[in-house]
């Protein structure tokens, strides 16, 4: 399905699956932190103001694991520094990178058995492009996307016994209306093979562009929770 190049991959579909590229150590240093932390909000639910817990999609800024074991910056954002994605970032946004913590997140997705009752939602359909964007009540006018990119990693394996993502391989032109992104539609829109949802194990990746259209994946079958972290890359 895809080359193992991958810009290639950015340049054909939006998306580059990375097997194997980030370093467990890390990834496990903010999976111990990222657990504290859900630990300690599920437990008060009265989390700092600055962690930015969203209650429907159960995440908080990356930002929040400092109080958690993570001791600074360079050990929030290791990962990134895993080999060729430098350069695999610059090439696809066209400049020099940086990582806005402001906009970085880790989440934690349930499988439906252990999802709370009230207040958790699945993220639907969007593009990382519409970050910031107000758009209009009804469809018009193309809008600009926001200019950024997403590296997200899940913290456990997921895709299978617990939720991952799903993907639209084929890039709109621009970003869609609200009204536009339910499923049926969508389904409508697109052939059934552009609908891709990955099975990743911990050390595999995603790297995507902002008009890729994308949701949380849950399935009944699914038994365990994942975790995940997503760093927003902009032009710097």
């Amino acid at each position: 399905m895809f080359t193992e190049d991958p810009f290639a991959q950015l340049q054909e579909f939006g998306i580059a699956q990375l097997r194997d590229n980030f370093d467990r150590d890390s990834l496990a240093r903010l999976s111990d932190a990222a657990m504290r932390c859900f630990q300690a909000i599920e437990a008060d639910q009265s989390p700092p103001a600055q962690y930015r817990f969203s209650r429907s999609s159960h995440s908080v800024l990356l930002t929040a694991l400092s109080d958690f074991g993570c001791k600074d910056a360079d050990e929030l954002t290791a990962p990134l520094s895993a080999p060729g994605l430098d350069q695999l970032f610059s090439e696809a946004i066209g400049h020099e990178w940086t990582c806005n913590m402001e906009q970085s997140w880790v989440r934690k997705k349930f499988a439906p058995h252990l999802a709370p009752v009230t207040g958790y939602h699945i993220q639907n359909w969007h593009q990382d492009g519409a970050l910031g964007v107000s758009f209009p009540d009804e469809p018009g006018p193309v809008i600009p996307m926001t200019d950024l990119l997403t590296c997200w990693i899940p913290m456990t394996p997921c895709g299978v016994d617990g939720p991952g993502l799903e993907f639209v391989r084929r890039r709109p032109p621009a970003l869609l209306h609200f009204t536009e992104l339910n499923d049926s539609a969508l389904r409508k829109r697109f052939s059934p093979e552009e609908f891709w949802a990955p099975e990743l194990e911990f050390g595999d990746g995603l790297v995507f562009l902002n008009d890729v259209l994308h949701r949380t994946c849950v399935r009944p079958e699914m038994l365990h929770n994942r975790l995940s972290v997503e760093y927003r890359i902009f032009p710097r």
